[in-house]
């Protein structure tokens, strides 16, 4: 794995962790973000990863967040010098797909 790019993630107002992400690539040219927060996902709570473009103009989910730590594929074609922001939110069990505009953390990544 080559890292391409890493972000320190910062607090929401309201919540008090923080952690990392890091864009990661392979020898085949697949892309991954590494999450690691700084605490556990209590039961029954769901944390969502996202993208962001650095203007808030789109966003793209990565998958749920199982745990402190997960690593997410970034999809082909996702130009990672428009979505920059790594974000995790706080997500209701409501069946809405969309963001819940309830962010935990996020950062954003920078070249390594």
């Amino acid at each position: 794995q080559t890292v391409l790019a890493s972000a320190t993630l910062d607090a929401f107002p309201g919540w008090s962790t923080g952690g990392t992400a890091v864009l990661e690539e392979d020898r085949e040219g697949t892309r991954t973000i590494v999450v690691d927060l700084d605490d556990e996902v209590a039961e029954g709570e769901l944390r969502e990863v996202w993208l962001i473009r650095s203007d808030a103009s789109g966003l793209l989910s990565l998958g749920l967040l199982e745990g402190p730590s997960g690593r997410f594929a970034v999809p082909p074609g996702v130009a990672l010098d428009e979505f920059t922001l790594v974000d995790v939110s706080a997500e209701p069990v409501d069946g809405d797909p969309s963001h819940s505009g309830d962010s935990i953390v996020r950062g954003e990544l920078r070249r390594a």
